[in-house]
This record gives C-alpha cells, structure tokens and sequence, in this order.
C-alpha cells in the first residue's frame, strides 16, 4: 500500500490520549497482514528486525493525538487531499510518521537491514509519554545488553528540515492563594481577598520569571519560560468573594533551574499560598550535536539546522534509558494543535527514503 494512501486510514481512525487502542489493532493488523514481525507491549505496537548486528536503532513515533477542538473550525475532512496537503487531525502530529516507519518495514522485509532495526508505535505521548517509558524499560530489560551501539529517532514534526536535539524540562503548577469568603456587597468585611492576593502573586512572578530567564539560562537549550495558562475563583456567583483564588502556570525549565523551581517559588511568595503539580514534571531532554544521527542527517539533507524543539517530546525518556535520541519527521510543526492540520504529501515520501539510508548508514 502507498504511504498515502494508508496515512489517509491512519488520519480517519480517532486515537485521542489514553483511546489509541482502535489504531493499535489496525497497525498490528496491517502489519500481520504484510508479514511483519510484529507485537504488541502495554498498549504499544513493536515492529522488529532483530538478529542482524551489535548496533539497534530505534524509529518512535506515537499514535495518540490531542482533541479536535470545534470541529466546526476545521474546513477540511479528515484524510482530503488538496495542493499536495494532505488534512486531518493527526497529519502531521504524528500519523505521517507512522505511514512512514510502516513503509520502511515494508522495505526492511524485503531487504534486510545491517542492524536491528525497532519501530515503534506509542501511546500518550501528547500526555505524560507513558508509552515510550513502557518501551525504553522493555527494550533495556529484553534488548539493551546485546547492543554496542543504540540511537532512536522519534518521527516528530520537522519538515524534513531540522534536527531537534532536545528540548526544556516542563512543569504544570496550580498555585492557589486563599482569604475570607463574603458577600460582594460588603467588601469592607473581607480582609484577606483571595483573588487580590492571586492577582499579587501574578506579579510576583512575572518579576521572578524575567529575572530568571537570564539568570538561568543554557547555552545550549535556552531561557526557561513561565505562561499564566489559566484563572480561576470558583465563585458560584457573581455578588459572593471566593475564600480561595487559583492560577496555573506552563514552565518550561533549564537544567539549572528545573530541581529549584518549586522552592524558589515558595520563598518568593511565602506561606500564604498553595503551590502543586498539576501532573508530573518531565525533565530536560539533549542529545549531542556530535551524534552520530545528526551527522548522517547532515549528510543526507544539505542545510539541514540543528534546533531545540520549542515544546517537550520523549527525547527525556530516551535519554533516561541512556538511548540517544533526536527528531526528525516529515511534519509541519506550523499546523499541529489547531484546525485543518495538514502534511505535505512529499515529504511523508521523502522520509521513507531518508530513513532506510539513515539505517544502511548507522551501520557503517
């Protein structure tokens, strides 16, 4: 079948976080269908080439995708071609990838490769990257040892035209600021004011976050980063005051700064406010420039950039199981999360082909 053609199956199968299960069963299927040597490892679909060499590598790319949104915003049916873009939520974020990795093992069956070669289809990637935890863990207890030399590339949205080596830590917060509760028509009773000390406790940090963008600056990675996401009361009315007042908050974190973030905040505003996770921190995540996936890339695509992904990624799971690791897909970054994301057509072609020499040049 033609990469295109089954990214338009792929697109049309809903795979929200946590729901991937539907498209799970039809890549096993189509994989089976095809003789591949395919299994399934918590939730994951695993194709693998194995007994070929002391070198692994690791294609990743995950199956679940955000929500819609109003799907009266999107003016494209999902899998339409038009202008050689091919529409649907999931096109570039990351169902292109998978079209691309199932062709390679299409390719790889026919022509065996030099290394062991894992491809890999995880879930909630978009949520905590459970499903590449589960895999890393997998591939270390079952695989790791019998190897000299192991890299992964995880099929992220790069154009085709840049390598992203890493990305910052994250950290979602909720911090909540409490005072008396009252009637709006007595202001005069209220002496502590949640939502005033809220609205403080914005300003504080603000301050904090452009002193600590200089101060906590990587040279490689970047400034970290604090966006107010969020503003809540919990009133039920407009004439009652609220006793508590909450603001959560994106952080995006150096390495120098990830470990402190919550006990600085807490000095900076004091004992007068409730600060917690709103889920799990993820670390930093940074591969050497001097790689030697980013080498045969450069090699393959002239003009190729070397960049940080702007968001996090599994790069930090990789990295965790000491698996090097980098993106490259055929994505366009530019159009994920919002309506009418799209792919062109080209580049899901052109990185099947990037790939398998990417392969025959790992083993060199």
């Amino acid at each position: 079948m033609k990469s295109i053609e089954l990214l338009q199956k792929l697109i049309r199968i809903p795979s929200f976080s946590g729901h991937e299960e539907k498209l799970a069963a039809f890549i096993g299927q189509w994989a089976k269908k095809h003789g591949l040597p395919v299994v399934t490892q918590e939730g994951n679909v695993v194709i693998k080439f194995t007994g070929y060499g002391s070198k692994a590598l690791i294609l990743n790319a995950h199956m679940d995708t955000v929500e819609p949104g109003k799907l009266s915003h999107w003016s494209e049916k999902a899998g339409v071609i038009r202008d050689g873009k091919l529409f649907g939520l999931g096109a570039s974020d990351d169902k292109a990838s998978i079209a691309a990795f199932l062709n390679v093992a299409l390719q790889l069956k026919e022509f065996p490769p030099s290394i062991d070669v894992f491809i890999v289809f995880v879930t909630c990637e978009e949520t905590d990257g459970s499903g590449s935890k589960a895999f890393v863990k997998y591939f270390q207890n079952k695989h790791q040892g019998h190897y000299r030399e192991a890299s992964a590339i995880i099929g992220e949205p790069t154009n085709l035209s840049s390598i992203e080596i890493g990305h910052r830590g994250n950290m979602f917060i909720k911090v909540t600021t409490f005072g008396d509760a009252g009637h709006g028509a007595q202001p005069e009773k209220i002496r502590q004011h949640a939502i005033y000390n809220q609205i403080q406790v914005i300003g504080t940090i603000k301050k904090m976050a452009k002193k600590w963008a200089e101060k906590y600056k990587d040279a490689v990675l970047g400034k970290p980063s604090f966006c107010l996401t969020g503003l809540q009361s919990g009133s039920s009315s407009v004439n009652k005051v609220p006793a508590g007042c909450s603001s959560t908050w994106d952080i995006r974190t150096t390495p120098a700064l990830h470990n402190d973030v919550i006990p600085l905040l807490q000095k900076e505003l004091g004992g007068n406010s409730k600060i917690e996770f709103v889920c799990n921190p993820a670390p930093y995540g940074l591969a050497s420039a001097k790689t030697k996936i980013v080498g045969l890339l450069q090699q393959l695509v002239p003009g190729i950039e070397i960049k940080i992904s702007p968001g996090s990624n599994d790069i930090c799971v990789f990295q965790a199981g000491n698996i090097p690791a980098i993106c490259f897909g055929p994505g366009n970054k530019n159009t994920i999360h919002k309506p009418d994301e799209f792919v062109e057509t080209d580049k899901v072609y052109q990185s099947v082909a990037i790939y398998l020499k990417v392969i025959q040049g790992y083993a060199q």
